[in-house]
């Protein structure tokens, strides 16, 4: 979706890329918990760690970002697997770095038994729950903040 179609529905819902909210528009395509996982462009750190967006509620992805949900893990499980992961060997491009879905569904996971995964969602769950409050509560003030600023200014 081009800057241009985005000016034109202007609303509520995240706009988000590879790295960050990029806009907000008023229709979304998700809803849920996800992990973004950039695509092209900036896919990796300086030291070879995947670029990770962990988003809750609704939103839109755009075509920079590959969108993952764990199945048989949760997507937190999913998340700090890959915080711990360094994906240099999977990512292509000499000029622009890229992530394709064949590489990226090549990589070797190895995945807990059922009562170790649910043990680590009893102790990661509530955590997990603080952080979207917070990120909630953040954009909460943060949109406060702007118009506070625009009767200021």
């Amino acid at each position: 979706m081009s800057k241009k179609e985005r000016l034109s529905i202007p609303g509520k819902y995240r706009y988000i890329g590879a790295t960050s909210v990029n806009d907000y528009i008023n229709k979304y395509n998700f809803d849920g918990i996800y992990l973004l996982l950039g695509e092209d462009g900036t896919v990796e750190d300086a030291t070879g760690y995947p670029i990770l967006q962990y988003i809750s509620g609704k939103f839109w992805p755009n075509n920079h970002a590959h969108v993952l949900q764990g199945k048989n893990v949760s997507t937190e499980w999913l998340y700090l697997f890959f915080k711990q992961r360094k994906i240099t060997s999977i990512v292509t491009g000499a000029v622009q770095k890229k992530i394709s879905q064949k590489n990226l569904n090549s990589l070797s996971i190895s995945i807990p038994d059922k009562d170790k995964l649910a043990r680590f969602d009893t102790i990661i769950n509530p955590i997990f729950k603080n952080i979207r409050i917070i990120e909630s509560e953040n954009h909460s003030l943060e949109k406060i903040k702007i118009e506070l600023l625009s009767k200021l200014f």
